[in-house]
C-alpha cells in the first residue's frame, strides 16, 4: 500500500543552517553548519550533509526561502550514505510556529507550481 503524505513534497535545493541540540538548546558558541535540502514539505525535509547524523539527533534549523528565513527544530528519523562523505538525512519537524509553517507551505506550493512542465 502506498504511503499517503499530509503535505506536498518539493524537490529543490534550499539552503539550511543547522546546529545539533544538546540538552534542550543548541550551542550558541559554535557556528552553524550549512547545507542544502534535497526535498522539503510542511512537516519535514531531506538534508544533504557531509557527516552522518544519527537517528534521534535533534536539530535547530533556519531554512532560507525566498521570502525570508524560517526557524524550526527537527529530529533525524533516518539517514543513508549517498557516497563517501555525503549523507542524505531525513528530518521531521517537531517544533515550528504555525504561522511559519504556513509561510513554508505557501512557498512550497508556489515553487511547486512554477516547476511543473509548461509553467513559467
Amino acid at each position: 500500500m502506498a504511503e499517503r503524505r499530509d503535505f506536498y513534497r518539493l524537490s529543490k535545493r534550499i539552503e539550511v543552517e543547522y546546529k545539533v541540540i544538546i540538552d534542550k538548546f543548541a550551542s550558541t558558541g559554535i557556528a552553524p553548519d550549512t547545507s542544502f535540502t534535497d526535498s522539503i514539505s510542511g512537516n519535514g525535509l531531506t538534508l544533504l550533509t557531509s557527516k552522518k547524523l544519527d537517528k534521534g539527533t535533534k536539530l535547530e534549523m533556519t531554512v532560507k526561502i525566498g521570502t525570508g528565513n524560517i526557524d524550526m527544530a527537527g529530529e533525524v528519523i533516518g539517514n543513508r550514505e549517498l557516497s563517501r562523505g555525503q549523507f542524505e538525512t531525513i528530518v521531521k519537524f517537531f517544533q515550528v510556529d504555525e504561522p511559519e509553517r504556513q509561510k513554508l507551505i505557501k512557498y512550497i506550493t508556489r515553487e511547486g507550481v512554477k516547476s511543473k512542465p509548461g509553467k513559467k
